[in-house]
């Protein structure tokens, strides 16, 4: 049980690290981009010039203070956009089978639970944020946080604590 324990936050470390550091290329990336003009119309050793270029002083902004990753600059802002959307379903997925693995191999049946979460949670995301688009209300905050939530282990995480807590009152 502690070797599951131990593997599932070295796995959980590693997913995490990776998709910040994607994230933050993507972002970077995205934001650049608004800030350059005729961005769209630079093919992708120009752009990289361009946004090397913005970064001058700005050493301790976090954007500006890593390197992007370098396939990013072949990709228009649309195609950065839907990388950035696929990403997040991407690593949510990551973290959802970490959950179904750890809670598997600690033999708990919770795995219908923490699938069900996650569909219902992603939905009303989406839900949210189609809402907000349609009412032109912002909601995009609202539903990047639920999927932020999504994008960790604290769902399966809470669900150890509920059968912790569960268990205790029996």
């Amino acid at each position: 049980m502690r070797g599951a324990v131990i593997c599932f936050v070295i796995a959980t470390l590693a997913l995490g690290l990776f998709q910040e550091r994607v994230k933050i290329s993507i972002n970077f990336n995205l934001k650049s981009a608004s800030l350059i003009d005729d961005y769209h119309s630079l093919d992708a050793e120009s752009r990289m010039r361009a946004i090397q270029k913005s970064k001058i002083g700005r050493p301790y902004d976090y954007y500006y203070s890593h390197d992007s990753v370098d396939l990013l600059y072949r990709l228009n802002v649309r195609e950065l956009s839907v990388l950035k959307w696929l990403g997040s379903i991407l690593f949510a997925f990551g973290h959802l089978c970490l959950g179904l693995w750890l809670l598997k191999t600690l033999r708990l049946k919770f795995g219908k639970w923490l699938v069900q979460g996650y569909v219902l949670l992603f939905g009303s995301a989406a839900v949210a944020y189609i809402v907000g688009v349609i009412l032109g209300v912002d909601f995009y905050l609202l539903a990047r946080r639920i999927v932020g939530f999504l994008q960790s282990p604290l769902p399966v995480i809470v669900l150890l604590v509920i059968r912790k807590i569960d268990s205790n009152d029996e």
